[in-house]
């Protein structure tokens, strides 16, 4: 907000700016001015594995992912959430919140430029008109991190004053009442053409009309998604829509090929790639080390080992990726997804769980990205010659865990994460020779499945198709009306347009997360996950089963909406919390 309230509204609002000086000094400093701006851009989080803890993604909220060990991740799923426990946050800080404070600090800087900047003496006109566009973006996009975990805010337009009282007087909007609010104000931008449509390589952390576009599409959707929109409002879906299409009407932007598919999550900052809206100026590469696969086991030369392989793919998620002629692998047979059928199209295609079979041949190339599993090449180190095979198999190099309460360099699910890992992160004597990690906070793909599930609510099946078969295709999946099994109906389009969504941006970010909740779908997700445990015959042949790994308790009403702290909705009388926390 114009404050932060955890964080002791009179002192944070009695600080200039910058904290230090009077405004007067900060408007007659070119320095001092142009950092009103700068610091509205400092609560962007830069690293994926920084959210909900110390190098916890937010993956492992989710049916996506597990981690091992009794930190955030299973303080969550054991159902510790609560209006005195927000579980996301960091413990030892203080006081130990996180994002919701963070998200109302954003707000706050930005208000501060927006307010400010007219008033200063030593910029150029253009220089105001540019940095107070680029803060009312960065307004929206605080406030649409908001809607996603805490639901619709009041819309602050000022920061407070230190005499401000009325706390009491604030309201919660309905969520159509502030994305429609967010809406109108990147429109405004974006019609004022002060914004570049692309910003040039070297102003690519700066904000821009894609942004913007971008913000106001992912905040229509989920304003026109089940949780918001109970009532199934046309309109809405409509909307969203039309501001995907948007978005992939703007020319500055294409998909890479699939060659390349790499390349959106590794690179130097420098390179432009053209599938890429906007992303982390911060290398993340340390995401190896915290959330990857431990090469320490090699067996030519010495490799430091890794702290934790984190994040683990769930085979909730394996058994979401098709097989290359676009059969899903198997079918639960019952309610603990331990035993399976195979589909007849996918044992055409060599899966098979029995003794001495293969289930990862033949399947969608973003597998083979995404999750590293058993024998998998990984890739030869840096400084080295012979490439790292995995071996995930009970008493291999990265064997099964089967102790799931503290950290560890082996997987318990039997899988390890791969989509922005980099085997060139590991070295002889520590040394590196990979690139940058950048985590991606929006790309073009994004609004092509937008669109698809859009129009598929809508009733459009053959729009909604041709959007999504764009990103099938580039994955070189068949179309969806090749695909065994189809049927021309939206309830089957709407299930392969989400598992398309699950696919393509698995291990990314939030888009799981933000997906089991605007869907509604946590109580069907979210009471436990499984894993493959594999285990190595005297005969050489691997045998393999499926292993539930642990219950979970994150699928309630309640965590649909995280609650206003506890403490602050004190303050907020007229702000309601969200209904299953009333």
């Amino acid at each position: 907000m114009g404050l932060v309230f955890q964080y002791g509204c009179e002192k944070v609002l009695e600080k200039t700016p910058d904290g230090q000086t009077t405004i007067d000094k900060v408007l007659n400093n070119y320095n001092r001015t142009k950092g009103l701006i700068d610091v509205a851009y400092n609560e962007i989080y830069q690293a994926r594995d920084q959210i909900s803890f110390v190098h916890n993604t937010m993956e492992c909220l989710t049916d996506n992912a597990f981690w091992a060990a009794t930190y955030n991740a299973y303080e969550w799923h054991n159902g510790a959430l609560s209006l005195s426990n927000p579980v996301i946050n960091w413990p030892w800080a203080s006081p130990s919140e996180q994002l919701w404070p963070d998200f109302w600090r954003g707000i706050r800087l930005a208000n501060n430029a927006i307010k400010y900047l007219p008033q200063s003496t030593v910029i150029t006109e253009q220089e105001r008109r540019t940095w107070i566009a680029e803060a009312r973006v960065l307004r929206c996009w605080y406030y649409m991190n908001l809607l996603e975990f805490y639901g619709p805010m009041p819309w602050i337009e000022e920061p407070f004053e230190p005499t401000y009282m009325g706390w009491n007087e604030l309201v919660r909007p309905t969520y159509d009442e502030l994305a429609s609010k967010i809406e109108q104000e990147l429109l405004d931008v974006i019609n004022s053409r002060v914004l570049p449509d692309r910003q040039p390589t070297q102003e690519a952390r700066r904000v821009d009309n894609g942004i913007a576009y971008s913000i106001r599409a992912r905040v229509l959707l989920y304003n026109a998604s089940p949780l918001n929109n109970p009532e199934n409002d046309q309109n809405k879906w409509r909307r969203a829509a039309d501001a995907a299409q948007d978005v992939l009407n703007m020319p500055n932007y294409s998909l890479v090929s699939m060659s390349d598919y790499k390349r959106l999550f590794i690179g130097a900052f420098s390179t432009p790639v053209t599938e890429i809206i906007w992303r982390s100026w911060t290398d993340n590469s340390h995401i190896n080390n915290a959330n990857g696969v431990d090469v320490g086991s090699y067996p030519y030369a010495s490799i430091n080992h890794m702290w934790n392989c984190g994040e683990s793919p769930t085979q909730e998620l394996v058994d979401a990726f098709e097989m290359t002629n676009g059969a899903l692998p198997v079918t639960y047979d019952d309610a603990t997804r331990t035993r399976v059928t195979v589909t007849p199209e996918a044992a055409e295609l060599g899966y098979s769980e029995a003794a001495g079979g293969d289930p990862y041949a033949n399947r969608d190339a973003r597998f083979y990205i995404n999750i590293v599993h058993n024998m998998m090449n990984y890739g030869v180190p840096y400084n080295c010659t012979e490439p790292y095979i995995i071996e995930t198999f009970v008493g291999g190099r990265n064997g099964f865990n089967d102790v799931i309460s503290q950290e560890t360099q082996r997987s318990c699910t039997g899988y390890y994460s791969g989509k922005d890992k980099q085997i060139k992160y590991w070295g002889p004597g520590g040394s590196q020779g990979h690139e940058p990690t950048h985590w991606v906070f929006f790309r073009l793909a994004e609004f092509y499945l937008q669109k698809a599930e859009a129009l598929c609510e809508l009733g459009d099946l053959e729009g909604a198709m041709t959007a999504l078969n764009v990103i099938r295709q580039r994955a070189l999946q068949p179309r969806l009306q090749d695909v065994p099994g189809f049927v021309n109906t939206q309830e089957f389009i709407r299930e392969r347009i989400r598992n398309e969504r699950r696919v393509e941006f698995c291990l990314e970010g939030q888009y799981r997360f933000d997906d089991q909740r605007r869907w509604k779908i946590l109580n069907e997700t979210n009471r436990f996950v499984t894993g493959m445990r594999i285990t190595k015959g005297a005969d050489g042949k691997f045998s393999y089963e499926r292993k539930k790994i642990r219950d979970y308790q994150s699928y309630t009403d309640k965590y649909l909406v995280m609650p206003i702290p506890l403490e602050d909705a004190k303050k907020m009388t007229g702000l309601t919390q969200p209904a299953a926390w009333q």
